[in-house]
């Protein structure tokens, strides 16, 4: 409960201090590794705000995540600057094991909301964006809980400009 509690103070605090920025791209397209990994894209659609959709890709399931950013850039190093957002994931997990049950299933919907957090840095005079976040999210099925486990590197090639 503290950790919600934290994460949300966290969240209210950095959205409140977000001033409007012109980002040097408008699409980025790209992979994402770490939990989920997969495909990432992220379309600027306005100032300082931005949607990220992740497609993660497992042996057993397959996960949509769509996401509304507000970013924000640092004074220095040009091109850096960090992220806070939040969304919601849909997917389907095909006879992937049950550890509420203890069993394998023959399949499941998953539901969850999600949250993110991040380091967001574009190479100046190229075509290339990196990102680093923390992506916890609540999932409401198959497996309901709340999972901060979740970090991801993106490498996108930014087009648009």
């Amino acid at each position: 409960m503290i950790r919600k509690l934290f994460f949300t103070s966290v969240c209210i605090l950095c959205i409140a201090s977000v001033r409007s920025f012109a980002q040097d791209y408008q699409t980025a397209l790209g992979v994402r590794l770490g939990n989920p990994s997969g495909v990432t894209v992220q379309h600027y659609i306005g100032g300082n705000t931005a949607l990220e959709g992740i497609l993660g890709l497992g042996p057993d399931w397959f996960t949509l995540t769509g996401l509304y950013e507000l970013h924000q850039p640092f004074n220095d190093p040009q091109g850096l600057g960090w992220y806070v957002g939040g969304g919601a994931h849909i997917g389907g997990l095909n006879g992937g094991y049950d550890y509420s049950n203890k069993h394998y299933n023959g399949g499941a919907f998953i539901l969850g909301v999600d949250g993110i957090l991040g380091l967001d840095y574009t190479i100046p005079g190229a075509p290339l964006n990196l990102s680093l976040d923390w992506k916890p999210m609540i999932n409401l099925t198959p497996f309901a809980g709340f999972f901060g486990g979740e970090f991801g590197l993106s490498v996108r090639y930014t087009f648009g400009r």
